[in-house]
């Protein structure tokens, strides 16, 4: 799955990162936001919110103290945020921080995966095994199709 040198690309992500995913997610609102509300759940101070959050799992993957991903997940097994910095697309990091967050939430024993995935990333997500379950939702000033991959 992944390999030692993969793994030491990974770390868990801390307060001083924020400015930084904050920075990497930002070209991304447009495509989740309707509104100044949405775009406020997705800029820094939600950022380090969530980071302060003892149920959510923070990831970056990181290559010469550049952060390339990041991944985000609760306890619970929903997924939060999952961003590739553009410049970092189609190289196989997502794919890479991607497994490493699936083994985490199995070990955590959830049974499936929910994310609310942007309009344009449902086909990355259907090629990690998840399927929509709702149409396209619009709400809290945010776009999204609801998605579930089950891990039983």
């Amino acid at each position: 799955m992944n390999t030692e040198k993969n793994l030491k690309n990974i770390r868990a992500a801390v307060q001083e990162d924020a400015t930084k995913i904050a920075m990497l997610i930002a070209p991304y609102i447009p495509q989740f936001a309707l509104n100044e509300q949405g775009a406020q759940k997705l800029e820094q101070p939600a950022v380090e919110a969530l980071l302060q959050d003892g149920a959510v799992h923070y990831y970056v993957y990181e290559q010469a103290q550049h952060i390339c991903a990041v991944i985000a997940f609760k306890t619970s097994g929903h997924l939060i945020h999952f961003f590739t910095a553009q410049s970092f697309l189609r190289q196989g990091i997502g794919r890479q921080l991607w497994q490493y967050a699936e083994a985490s939430m199995l070990a955590l024993g959830n049974q499936h995966i929910s994310v609310n995935s942007s309009c344009g990333a449902q086909a990355v997500y259907e090629a990690f095994g998840f399927y929509a379950v709702s149409s396209v939702i619009e709400a809290s000033g945010l776009r999204f199709i609801q998605m579930r991959k089950d891990l039983s």
